[in-house]
């Protein structure tokens, strides 16, 4: 097996783990849309619950309805600031994912760099084994020539 060709191997084999690390950082990827899709979901119902208790305010509610509607509310918070922190670790693993697949992918850059040096260098080496037998051939034949 040519040189080439076993470098080709652990190229194919850099570019498995190259895509495995870019499926990896899809995933992240989505997951952390998810992750904030929902704090949008959380502070629209939050800004609704407001809303509600501001026009409700005007109208005269009891106090103790008040005061649930705004523990709900400080609920809430403390649940959007939960889901901040969430979001917050999945923008971490998204950056160390993406900071992996970058060096997989530089990587197989610079395998796939050396196998094309390989193999013109390969096919330079063939080409001069070539010349130098075509060389001896035609010197082998001018000397029949010349000993006639």
């Amino acid at each position: 097996m040519k040189r080439s060709e076993r470098l080709q191997v652990i190229e194919r084999l850099a570019k498995q783990r190259e895509d495995q690390a870019a499926q990896a950082l899809q995933q992240a990827r989505a997951q952390l849309e998810q992750e904030i899709k929902q704090l949008d979901e959380l502070a629209d119902y939050q800004r609704d619950y407001h809303q509600s208790l501001q026009a409700s305010g005007g109208g005269g509610i009891s106090i103790e309805q008040w005061r649930r509607t705004q523990g709900f509310i400080d609920q809430l918070e403390t649940v959007m600031g939960r889901q901040r922190g969430v979001i917050q670790q999945w923008q971490e693993q998204e950056a160390k994912l993406l900071a992996h697949w970058q060096s997989l992918y530089q990587r197989r850059k610079t395998l796939n760099q050396l196998v094309e040096k390989v193999s013109m260098e390969e096919l330079i080496e063939a080409d001069r084994r070539e010349q130098k037998a075509l060389d001896e051939v035609v010197s082998q034949m001018r000397q029949r020539t010349h000993s006639w």
